[in-house]
């Protein structure tokens, strides 16, 4: 659903929410009354309701579009004091109004004397009742308003968190561009001397990963084409080590066309060759991704001599960034594990597809 679409769907339904209250204060009653009242013809009401219900209506509103916002929508204890002897005067004054009114407009009907004790009692009774319900609308209004505004607030809120997340991971994704190409330009320098045969391959190779990762520049790719990309930044690694045995081994059974964030595997990938390659030994690069059910799982092993030069230098920016993204795109439905032992260094990422 568009932007244009919610913010109408929230247009109506703000507007029902008043239509209904409009309808309980000036509707319902007068339809208890003609049903409590038969001796009352049909509609024709005593004109002093219709005064009543305007200034009810009026306070409601009065209150929703101003009086909230300038005192109790800010903070502070003197506002709220404000709030409640401004409603207080307006409670005070439109009691009066009303009954002024309604006096002026029932006139010319006849009406029993107006003295005595039990007219007072009666009056009292009145005005106590419009009294209590001057409040209730009151309340109700400052209900509704805080509400909206509280609403407006999270949605705000939620823009602007998702505004953030966007821009950060554009800045990981960002940082993780450089670091791939320079650590692929580093292959293919070294390949120039030994090779030029294979440097040129591997500039061409190295073209068609730039077209993907540049113009791809989208939220989610099929897996199927993040694993191809793996299978060729794979193929480029190996034009430089013929010497290093190099294992891959990738199954996606039937979730091929599921979408994943583009160039998730690649920093576990991009590690695996950095610090397998110089390892003095001849362990294998060993790189798998596994797709079962809802699970994506990709591992890779390698040797891992620490203290070596490479491990001086590493700054782990592509781990970090991994790291980052994952908890801003899936949460807690993504783990990515590091164990070192023997050395032999092995990462584990799994990822739920489903989530």
């Amino acid at each position: 659903m568009d932007t244009q679409t919610t913010s109408r769907r929230r247009r109506f339904v703000n507007v029902l929410v008043h239509l209904l209250f409009i309808i309980i204060i000036f509707v319902l009653p007068e339809l208890v009354m003609a049903i409590a009242m038969p001796h009352r013809r049909g509609f024709v009401f005593y004109p002093g309701f219709y005064v009543k219900t305007l200034i009810f209506i009026a306070i409601f509103y009065l209150n929703y579009f101003v009086i909230i916002d300038k005192t109790i929508g800010r903070t502070g204890n003197r506002r709220i004091w404000s709030f409640i002897l401004i409603n207080l005067l307006i409670i005070t004054a439109g009691l009066f109004l009303s009954t002024v009114i309604s006096n002026w407009l029932s006139t010319a009907q006849p009406r029993h004397p107006r003295t005595g004790t039990h007219y007072l009692l009666k009056y009292a009774s009145f005005l106590l009742r419009d009294a209590v319900t001057l409040l209730l609308v009151i309340g109700l209004s400052v209900a509704l308003r805080l509400s909206t505004k509280w609403r407006d607030i999270e949605r705000r809120n939620e823009d602007l968190i998702a505004e953030q997340r966007s821009i950060e991971l554009a800045n990981l994704k960002s940082q993780l561009n450089p670091h791939f190409l320079f650590n692929t330009l580093n292959t293919i320098y070294a390949l120039v001397d030994i090779s030029p045969e294979d440097a040129k391959k591997a500039v061409h190779r190295l073209s068609a990963l730039l077209r993907y990762m540049l113009y791809e520049d989208v939220k989610y790719v099929a897996l199927h084409r993040e694993t191809d990309f793996i299978t060729d930044y794979v193929d480029l690694m190996k034009l430089r080590l013929a010497d290093r045995e190099i294992k891959v081994d990738i199954d996606l059974g039937d979730n091929g066309d599921r979408e994943i964030p583009p160039l998730l595997f690649i920093p576990l990938v991009e590690n695996a060759f950095k610090y397998g390659i110089s390892a003095p030994d001849n362990v294998p690069v060993e790189i798998s991704i596994h797709s079962s059910d809802k699970v994506l799982t990709c591992t890779t092993s390698n040797s891992f001599i620490p203290g070596t030069k490479t491990d001086k230098k590493a700054s782990g920016i592509g781990l970090s960034n991994l790291r980052r993204r994952l908890a801003l795109i899936y949460g807690q439905n993504a783990t990515l594990r590091i164990t070192c032992r023997d050395n032999i260094y092995r990462t584990k990422l799994t990822v739920l597809l489903d989530n």
